[in-house]
């Protein structure tokens, strides 16, 4: 059990509903498959921003690829000042062809996370397009996770979450009506350690340690809290 679920009395946590307990069973499954973790750094976040660095790693902890990417734009300052990364690192870093024909092999067929998987899904297609590349069509789908034709199975982390720790949103923009929490924050509320972030394989480890928290006996809740301070 982790740190800060440990320090709620059991009464905090009896009664997870059905939702809360399909995103427990959920995570027990994954760990059990040591399904793959995903994440991207990129030089912005809108439209036209390009990767500059990835990692996927078996929820397990093995790493099979954490490696910066050169992309064809300058990092701007405000993206520095988030994860580091600047044109001097990218240098000499591999092309976004030479990254994706190791990448997509390693995720193809196999179900991989995210944490605000709309995002990385983005990226990496538009990366794609820019070099004449493309990700493997979707198949017609009404709720996540993103399925792809080649059995490649994307899932939001992000979004689970929210549907776990069911904190009410009041951003009309919210599909469900759980507000989003940021990794760092999800993290933390489950009492893992937070330390280094916004750098492809750091995040890739704190994924891993929310989603073995969310498997353990008695993760927290945003209701289970409300009660303590009750």
């Amino acid at each position: 059990m982790n740190s800060l679920s440990s320090s709620f009395s059991t009464a905090a946590f009896t009664g997870y509903n059905a939702q809360q307990m399909r995103v427990r069973e959920q995570a027990r499954r994954w760990l059990e498959q040591d399904v793959l973790v995903l994440d991207t750094e990129a030089t912005g976040l809108g439209e036209e921003a390009q990767l500059i660095e990835v990692a996927v790693m078996t929820l397990g902890g093995r790493v099979l690829l954490d490696t910066l990417v050169r992309p064809s734009i300058a990092v701007p300052r405000e993206a520095t000042l988030i994860h580091g990364l600047t044109d001097a690192h990218l240098s000499q870093a591999p092309s976004f062809p030479e990254v994706f024909a190791t990448l997509w092999p390693l995720l193809q067929g196999r179900t991989v996370l995210a944490y605000g998987m709309a995002f990385d899904y983005r990226l990496l297609g538009h990366d794609a397009q820019l070099h004449g590349l493309a990700l493997p069509p979707e198949l017609e789908r009404e709720t996540p996770p993103v399925q792809l034709v080649d059995g490649t199975r994307l899932h939001c982390l992000m979004q689970l979450y929210a549907q776990f720790w069911q904190e009410p949103s009041l951003d009309s923009r919210s599909q469900d009506g759980w507000r989003r929490k940021s990794l760092a924050m999800a993290a933390r509320q489950q009492g893992v350690a937070v330390q280094e972030t916004h750098r492809a394989l750091p995040d890739c480890r704190l994924k891993a340690a929310l989603v073995q928290a969310l498997g353990e006996d008695a993760p927290a809740t945003w209701s289970g809290l409300q009660a303590l301070a009750g």
